[in-house]
């Protein structure tokens, strides 16, 4: 899980590398990720029904590990989840 910063855009999600992939192709899989602004977190594909797209890691500025609060927020207070 990472916190992922896309242009103006800060994105949680799972993150998958593409084994394989040509320069300056997608070559990341986000998967099920979530818009974080404002300490909120809003489906960041809402017009479809399948949660992964790909990017190019080229188009990733950072990224960081969230915190536990943000966690909790993603995953629903799931406690089971917050401590694999």
């Amino acid at each position: 899980m990472q916190i992922l910063l896309l242009k103006d855009q800060w994105i949680m999600s799972k993150v998958e590398e593409i084994e394989g992939a040509q320069f300056g192709d997608p070559d990341c899989i986000l998967i099920e990720p979530m818009l974080l602004e404002g300490g909120q977190l809003t489906d960041w594909l809402p017009f479809t029904d399948k949660k992964e797209t790909v990017v190019r890691s080229s188009d990733i500025i950072t990224f960081v590990d969230p915190g536990r609060d943000v966690l909790s927020k993603y995953y629903g207070a799931n406690p089971e989840v917050l401590t694999e």
